[in-house]
């Protein structure tokens, strides 16, 4: 699948080539579209050229154009000419702020990406600002300091999004911090947030990493992968780890809503023995 996408951004730019020479105008959506491209496919000569294009058409005062020009150099690990987009911009806003902490990250500039945030009013900073430093940081194994702003973030009364508790439950489950990595679950069952597929898997991993079985299990159990909640319920038997009743639990919750008759069964039969 990704080999079809590169094949198709290849295409992409080659079009975007036979465009140009043709005569006909190249706008701004052309422009957004190619920079965008070769950002994704790390295509940074190809991006470069779009750069120069879009000065010779005097579009460099396109704010949303520019911002995706420093996210294509970014991606491409070239923050120097990243850098050089940021400082040459006429106007910025927080979209543009929140790409170049992003890009700084991105290329393990981590004290830069806190220094941006730093200068930045307060009062300037949205949700997607914390989300670029928190993730950013959890990317670069510094997850002690993102959890850090994170507790800024809620001390400071900014309202988390499905984006913020998505990376910092990833950053509990690369440190394997149980006691946060619980609390952290109960801020998302209290935000409303757990239904969502992309963080309930991101809870089952977290417990799974913590080593946590019995919690994964009834995660596992509750977004519906019934099937999915015994697998790991078989490995924790084959690795000869005892079952508590959590994990129980979890299975037969699992099996309860799966539809899974005989394998409930079979779990609380072997809940009976163990007790």
């Amino acid at each position: 699948m990704l080999q079809r996408y590169f094949s198709w951004a290849r295409k992409a730019i080659t079009d975007f080539h036979q465009l140009q020479s043709s005569g006909r105008k190249i706008t701004e959506f052309h422009l957004s579209s190619i920079v965008k491209i070769c950002g994704r496919v790390e295509a940074l000569q190809e991006g470069r050229q779009s750069h120069c294009l879009l000065l010779k058409l005097g579009l460099n005062a396109d704010l949303i154009l520019m911002t995706t020009l420093l996210d294509m150099y970014s991606r491409c690990t070239n923050i120097h000419d990243a850098c050089r987009v940021f400082d040459e911009m006429p106007q910025r806003d927080v979209v543009v702020i929140n790409s170049m902490i992003s890009g700084l990250c991105r290329c393990h500039l981590s004290s830069y990406a806190i220094d941006l945030f730093t200068k930045m009013n307060q009062s300037n900073r949205d949700v997607g600002t914390w989300n670029s430093l928190i993730s950013g940081l959890g990317q670069n194994s510094e997850g002690r300091t993102a959890l850090i702003f994170f507790g800024r973030m809620r001390v400071e009364g900014v309202e988390v999004d499905v984006m913020t508790m998505i990376s910092v439950i990833s950053i509990c489950a690369d440190m394997a911090m149980i006691v946060h990595a619980q609390q952290v679950h109960g801020l998302v069952i209290k935000s409303g947030f757990e239904l969502y597929l992309p963080v309930g898997n991101a809870i089952v991993d977290m417990y799974a990493k913590c080593g946590c079985m019995g919690d994964a299990c009834l995660c596992y159990a509750k977004h519906g992968f019934g099937v999915e909640a015994l697998e790991a319920f078989h490995q924790m038997e084959m690795e000869g780890v005892v079952p508590n009743k959590i994990t129980f639990l979890g299975t037969l919750y699992a099996c309860s809503h799966s539809g899974l008759l005989q394998e409930g069964w079979i779990s609380f039969t072997t809940m009976l023995m163990n007790s």
